[in-house]
């Protein structure tokens, strides 16, 4: 035997003989000395009361949302059945971002386009997201996860199907703005009577994201110049009364200017022409004369006149569309409801049974009773559509026959 073999020999003895103690204690008191066995392997699943770390999908920020997510254990074993219940989660998790803009019967009348568009992509609209609690519940396997949603990418892709305009009855835009060479004396001629290319411009952004849009023919029979004189310089009230004439919810009204100065041309030695658009635009409810958007910004570009007025069409279209849509989401209904061969009493038991049979009003409001001819103000949580759904459904104990529906305005007929 080697020196280096006699030297291990008697250290393994020596620690045997410290041992010795214990074991011979251990024995006595019938205790077992457990085998060995290697270290487990690290789960991947998330213990319930504790949070995995963070999931990057696409950063950014976001809303943060709470959702739960469930898949059938099946022969693929339990991480196939994870997977299935984490996308359910992220699922869940968008689905609530849409119902922050969107309500359950819009929903659910709009299931199929929403699974098409929006859910079948859930994790494009998840930021991020961390996973809370998982594991396996009878057949089941659970993961609940808190997702950061991106809302304004929802809101613009359900502004761009249509479904936050069909929601609110899709109401008519009227756009009258025109391109100014001076916006302190505002002088009307014959050209600016026909649509500008501004105007068209402006048309487009709201059109593509599914808005009505008067029609220039309309616009044009309905405006004289003095009018339109007002409505550039900020006149509400008159384009509240152009918007009523031409059937319109909504005017958006402004002006822009046009200059162009020579410049340097970046990395270049040369120089260029740069074309400066400002705008200046308004959105105004037509029931109430309130002015619910505006946007007043100014975009540059070398080269092309056309390409300055489009960039600043399109940005002002979307900070209008944006702003409309937002306060949609925050402000009740207002239905104007028109009554001829009125008076005090019927319109007052007209406002009676309204409050008492028709969902989601909050009041009704008296505006005006002039000779034979009353104007209520409706306020609701829902649309005006619904409002007249209600008057001629739900068996109101006065007569009226129902001439029109306009926008936000109903007008009726009192019987006699």
């Amino acid at each position: 035997m080697t020196r280096h073999q006699l030297l291990v020999t008697s250290a393994r003895l020596r620690q045997f003989a410290l041992a010795l103690p214990t074991l011979a204690l251990c024995v006595v008191a019938g205790c077992v000395v457990p085998a060995y066995a290697p270290p487990a392997p690290a789960r991947t699943a998330t213990a319930p009361g504790q949070t995995s770390q963070e999931v990057v999908l696409s950063g950014g920020e976001g809303t943060e949302v709470l959702a739960e997510g469930a898949a059938a254990l099946t022969a693929g074993g339990a991480d196939i059945a994870r997977d299935h219940a984490l996308k359910d989660a992220l699922r869940k998790a968008v689905e609530q971002g849409v119902g922050t803009f969107v309500s359950s019967e819009s929903r659910v009348q709009n299931f199929q386009l929403l699974s098409d568009r929006i859910y079948s992509q859930a994790s494009g609209y998840v930021s991020s997201y961390r996973v809370i609690s998982e594991g396996q519940e009878g057949g089941l396997y659970r993961v609940v996860v808190r997702a950061r949603v991106k809302l304004e990418r929802i809101e613009d892709d359900l502004s761009a199907i249509g479904i936050l305009v069909a929601e609110q009855g899709r109401p008519r835009i009227m756009v009258v703005v025109k391109e100014l060479d001076n916006l302190t004396d505002i002088l009307v001629d014959d050209r600016m009577m026909s649509q500008e290319m501004i105007e068209t411009m402006l048309v487009d952004a709201f059109q593509s994201k599914g808005f009505p849009v008067v029609d220039a023919a309309t616009v044009r029979k309905n405006l004289e110049k003095e009018q339109l004189k007002k409505i550039l310089e900020g006149d509400l009230a008159t384009a509240q009364l152009i918007g009523m004439k031409t059937g319109a919810e909504i005017v958006v009204a402004g002006t822009a200017q046009r200059l162009s100065v020579r410049k340097n041309v970046p990395y270049s030695s040369g120089t260029a022409e740069f074309f400066k658009v400002r705008m200046s635009v308004r959105a105004v409810n037509v029931a109430t004369a309130e002015i619910v958007a505006a946007s007043a910004l100014t975009r540059e570009l070398p080269f092309s006149a056309d390409n300055a007025r489009k960039e600043a069409a399109d940005s002002a279209g979307a900070e209008l569309i944006s702003k409309i849509l937002k306060g949609w989401k925050k402000r009740a209904n207002v239905t104007q409801i028109a009554a001829s061969n009125a008076d005090f009493a019927r319109s007052q038991k007209l406002k009676a049974e309204i409050l008492a049979k028709v969902r989601g009003v909050t009041s009704v409001i008296q505006r005006d009773l002039v000779g034979s001819t009353a104007l209520l103000e409706v306020v609701s949580e829902t649309s005006s559509q619904e409002v007249l759904d209600d008057l001629t459904t739900r068996g109101l104990a006065i007569e009226f026959t129902v001439h029109g529906l306009a926008g936000n305005r109903i007008e009726i007929v009192f019987g006699n």
